[in-house]
């Protein structure tokens, strides 16, 4: 992945636009990963009130952790685009720099805010026993996904298509991820369960 942005980015753009590139996939990575702490913490409980029969605990602990990463998201993403230039001043003196990244931040991190939306349902998956699903999932983003629009997109739009596959790729599997959360939803969580009386 990081090859074919970074390859795409020196053809299109050049040097100032790779640079650009690694400091926006730091804060990319100050957003995700705390989301991602919060969901694997959350697996085991998933996965003790699931092996216990507890449907109404997974749900309500699916809830919360879905309010919680989406809020998490959202709140994170908008203090991001607010915040465009001091962030970027953090990682460079320099100003060529500096106003790139800025312009360019809003569009990268464009769909980030529902992403913690997709990490919810991914960790939930993997907690309900669906490790072929989340990984599927996982690799949907960054892998099925982004590598392809990063390649495609620039002949369309040029240098800054390579920005916009960010928010294009986590939109698209963030709803796909929901899409297939809901239609197993009911299957994996009957409302109607002998253990759901179990830790009641």
């Amino acid at each position: 992945m990081t090859i074919t942005l970074n390859t795409g980015l020196q053809a299109y753009g050049g040097d100032l636009y790779v640079g650009s590139m690694t400091i926006l996939t730091s804060v990319l990575q100050l957003i995700v990963m705390p989301i991602n702490g919060f969901t694997q913490g959350v697996q085991p409980i998933l996965s003790y009130c699931y092996g216990a029969g507890n449907n109404t605990r997974v749900r309500q602990a699916y809830y919360r952790l879905l309010a919680t990463a989406l809020a998490f998201s959202v709140s994170a993403c908008l203090l991001s685009i607010l915040l465009a230039q001091p962030l970027a001043r953090l990682f460079s003196p320099n100003q060529a720099l500096i106003s790139l990244t800025a312009r360019m931040m809003p569009v990268f991190l464009g769909g980030i805010w529902i992403f913690g939306a997709q990490l919810a349902c991914q960790s939930t998956f993997l907690a309900l026993g669906q490790a072929k699903v989340s990984v599927f999932l996982a690799l949907l983003r960054k892998v099925i996904l982004l590598v392809p629009l990063a390649m495609i997109l620039p002949r369309f739009f040029g240098v800054t298509g390579i920005y916009y596959a960010e928010p294009v790729a986590d939109i698209t599997a963030s709803l796909t991820t929901l899409a297939i959360f809901l239609t197993r939803y009911r299957k994996l969580l009957p409302l109607r369960e002998g253990g759901d009386t179990a830790a009641n």
